[in-house]
C-alpha cells in the first residue's frame, strides 16, 4: 500500500495512468477531417440558405479541462484511495465488532476469526 500523508492507495500501480492524461489529451483534441465538398446541381436553390448550426473546429478549453479533470478523477478513485491507513483503535471505550459469517466469508473464516481475537485481545 503507498502511503501519501495521511492517504493511502490500496492499488498504488494504477497512479501510473495519470501521466497517460496528455495522450488523452491529445486524443481530445485531434478533430476529424473536413468533409469534401462535391457539386449537386440540383441543389442550387437551397445554396443560399443558413445553415443552421456551426461546428467549431477546436473543442473550448474549459470542456478539455473538465474532460480531463474527470479522467484524473476517474484514475484516482479506481486506485482505491484510504484516508488513514493503518490507524488502529484509538479509545478506551467498548470495542463493536461487526462479522460477516455468510457464505462470502467462509473462504477466509480463520483469518477473520483471528482478526477479530487480535481486536479483542488489543
Amino acid at each position: 500500500m503507498l502511503q501519501l500523508g495521511p492517504i493511502g492507495f490500496v492499488l498504488p500501480w494504477l497512479l501510473l495512468a495519470l501521466p497517460l492524461l496528455p495522450a488523452i489529451w491529445w486524443l481530445l483534441r485531434v478533430t476529424p477531417p473536413a468533409p469534401r465538398r462535391q457539386v449537386f446541381p440540383a441543389l442550387r436553390l437551397l445554396r443560399d440558405l443558413p445553415a443552421p448550426e456551426q461546428t467549431p473546429s477546436r473543442t473550448p478549453w474549459w470542456l478539455l479541462l473538465l474532460r480531463l479533470v474527470a479522467a484524473a478523477l476517474i484514475v484516482l478513485g479506481l486506485a482505491r484511495p484510504v484516508w488513514g491507513p493503518g490507524a488502529g483503535t484509538a479509545g478506551d471505550g467498548p470495542l463493536l465488532l461487526v462479522i460477516d459469517d455468510g457464505w462470502a466469508a467462509a473462504p477466509d473464516w480463520p483469518a477473520r476469526a483471528a482478526a477479530a481475537q487480535a481486536a479483542l485481545d488489543t
